[in-house]
């Protein structure tokens, strides 16, 4: 790989991405991602502009899925009444490992620090968004040592809408 970004997830926009392969390692998590926008303020990104990085290697260092959820939702009329809600569901261990396993073609749509007090431990802590279609949404909280983004080219540069 020609480009390496190291802890700078925050320089990264995942509006677009697509998960096309995800596998646990046995010293962290690794996604292979599609479409991943390297922001301007990227420290590789000799472009100056917001532009997708080809195939774009995600590794995650000593990574641990703190939790995984999925995403309820709350269904309202035409006169905001409340007709059908549907909490958060956590999901277990197994099913968060089938989800790992299963989720080539899911959208990564957003990646989020959280500003933790009690993480002391020196690791990162973030929140994944990944949803399945347009009904199903998951949540995934990560805590971990090191992220390593890998790409070996620049493809288009990201239009303004």
């Amino acid at each position: 790989m020609i480009y390496k970004s190291v802890d700078e997830l925050e320089h990264f926009s995942f509006r677009d991405a697509r998960i096309e392969k995800c596998e646990r390692l046995e010293k962290g998590l690794l996604l292979e991602l599609e479409a991943v926008i390297v922001c301007a303020d990227n420290s590789q990104n000799s472009n100056f502009t917001d532009s997708y990085a080809g195939p774009l290697h995600l590794r995650l260092l000593g990574a641990q899925i703190q939790k995984a959820v999925k995403e309820g939702y709350k269904d309202y009329d035409a006169n905001d009444v409340l007709l059908d809600e549907v909490p958060d569901t956590p999901l277990t261990e197994e099913e968060t490992d089938a989800l790992l396993k299963g989720c080539s073609g899911y959208d990564l749509f957003d990646v989020v620090k959280v500003e933790d007090s009690q993480n002391d431990t020196g690791k990162q802590l973030y929140l994944f968004g990944v949803d399945k279609d347009e009904d199903t949404t998951y949540w995934l909280q990560i805590v971990f040592e090191k992220a390593v983004a890998e790409w070996d080219k620049y493809l288009n540069r990201v239009q303004k809408l």
